[in-house]
Parts: structure tokens; sequence; C-alpha cells
């Protein structure tokens, strides 16, 4: 079979299109045709060798696919039902092995890119919203990453909840009109060194139930200064390159609560109900991600070029057949 490797880390040229032995499923494996890959700024991370330690070579990146059981294993699943799958690694390939648990079945009403962008961002959108606590009706939720495919998400599940504000921190006056679109009450446009003033005059001190980050240093550090005492925060990227660094002071002076999210950790709700959740809603015209454009395997580094250029494009996808 075809898949895309990463033999040495580095720009996006190290991507290649390579024949590779097909993948056998194993127990409590279900092996899977692919239909489409999603692209995701992890990927981007793993081909550099900069993603958590992660430095084994060659690897295949990709994290989420849509396609056809082929060999089902044990499993409930017959062969032919086509379903989306969240993985360990290696979904930029024509075949994949997926862990049953991580495996849902897809509506045939879903098309692939919708179904692609529920798996990661869909599932993480809705577990933001959950960590550390549930957000509430009447709160103030803050979030970072205004050309986020996630943030588009949260900002509309966030309005599900009928919190009172959610207010975003926008890069650019185009992903502030999206974000806006989708139901968010203000936008913040500003450079890092300036943000921590315009929050202060768009905000107010103490003013915000609930961050969600996903940027690192400075934002973070800017956004956490609107953050009532009592309330939350959760982290899940750090896309600026820069963690931010936490006081333990403010924590207890503040009694913050600061988490993270990854949706690799045990402990979520199985995916298949986070999913079906998020399927209904997209059906019943509630949930709408943005979708970027689907390129063929053989241009993984071009989806990559366009990643990396964080201009908001929606979910990428490849197209694997």
């Amino acid at each position: 079979m075809r898949a895309v490797q990463v033999r040495e880390f580095g720009d996006p040229s190290v991507l290649g299109l390579e024949q590779v032995a097909d993948p056998v499923a194993g127990a409590g494996e279900v092996l899977i045709e692919v239909d489409a890959a999603g692209v995701n700024f992890g990927d981007v991370l793993v081909r550099q060798g900069a993603y958590f330690g992660r430095k084994a070579l060659p690897v295949v990146p990709g994290w989420e696919v849509v396609g056809r059981v082929v060999d089902p294993g044990d499993s409930a699943f017959r062969s032919g039902d086509r379903v989306a799958a969240l993985l360990a690694g290696g979904g930029y390939a024509e075949r994949v092995v997926a862990p049953v648990k991580d495996t849902v079945p897809v509506p045939g009403e879903i098309p692939d890119p919708v179904a692609l962008a529920m798996v990661i961002q869909g599932a993480t959108a809705w577990h933001l919203l959950e960590t550390p606590t549930t957000v509430a009706a009447g709160e103030t939720v803050l979030v970072s990453g205004g050309g986020s495919g996630v943030t588009h998400l949260v900002v509309q599940l966030a309005r599900m909840r009928d919190v009172a504000r959610v207010v975003v921190v926008c890069s650019s006056d185009a992903k502030a009109d999206a974000v806006r679109a989708l139901g968010a009450e203000a936008v913040v446009c500003a450079d890092s060194d300036g943000l921590t003033d315009v929050l202060a005059a768009e905000l107010g001190p103490a003013s915000v139930d609930h961050v969600i980050d996903m940027v690192g240093s400075p934002t973070l550090d800017a956004m956490l200064r609107c953050l009532r005492p009592g309330g939350r925060a959760v982290v899940y990227g750090v896309a600026g390159g820069t963690p931010a660094r936490i006081n333990s002071g403010a924590l207890l002076r503040f009694g913050w609560t600061i988490s993270g999210l990854w949706l690799g950790h045990e402990g979520h709700e199985p995916l298949a109900d986070t999913l079906g959740r998020l399927f209904a809603l997209h059906r019943a015209g509630r949930l709408t991600p943005t979708l970027g454009p689907s390129l063929p395997l053989a241009e993984a580094a071009e989806a990559h070029r366009r990643v990396e250029a964080r201009q908001g494009v929606g979910k990428l996808t490849l197209t694997c057949r």
C-alpha cells in the first residue's frame, strides 16, 4: 500500500509517498481501508520531530481517518462498515489499524470532511467546555486561536449552553469576522505585546469564568489576568511555541483551576458517545465545522504548508484512495 513517510525531520519536503507493507490488525483492533485522512497542526510537529519527544523514525503522520472496515477482527463491526477512527499515528496511508474503542460508525449523510473535523477538532471542542468543570449558562468564556477549527466549534457549542459571552482572541480581521459570524459576542485583535492592555480595556479584571488556550505564552498570560477568582482555565496546545509558566502563588491567591486536555489520555467518555452527539448536532443544522480543501495523499507536503501558514483555511483532508 501507499503511505506518506517521514525518514528525517524537517520542512514539508521530507514527506514522501512510499510503498510500505500493509498493516495487520491485532487483538482489539480493526483494519480500515482509508478514504480520507485529517491533517492537524500536531502532524506538523510530528514531521518536525517536536511533538512531545516523539523522535522515532521513520514515521507516518496522521491521527484521524474515515473509511471502510476491511477486517473487523473480533469486534462488532462488519466488513464494509463506514467508520471514523482516532489513531496513535499512521493515518496518511491507504490502510490503517485502529483500536476498536476509538472506531466509530459514521452515518451515511455525514460527508468525509465533516466526519474528520469531528474526530479531533470536534471532540476537543466538546471536552474543552467540560474540563475541568462544565461551562454553565450565564458564564463568560475567553478563547484564543480565532483561526482554529477547534475554536470555531467551541464558539458554537458554547452558544448552545446559553453562556453570557464568548470572547475570542484573534490575530487578523478575517479571523475576527469568521468567529463573529459563528456567534462570538466580542473579538479582541492585538499583537502579543499589546494583548494585556487590549483585554483589560475590553473585559476588565476578574470578568471571565472559563479560559481556553491553544497558543501559550504570552497569550495565556494575558488571558489569565482576566480570570475571576475561582475561575477555570484549560490548555490544549502551544501553537505559539512558548509554553506558559503558571504562577503557583496566583493559583493560591485566586483559587484558580488550570488543567490540560489531550484526547490521547484515558478518562474521557467513549469517543463513540462524543461523536454521536456531534454528528446529531450537525444533522440538526446546529453545528458546522469550518472545512478546507481536500488534497490527494501525494500532496501531503502542500497540505502541511497550508497548515503552517495559519491562514485559517479550515479542516484540510487528504484523499487516500
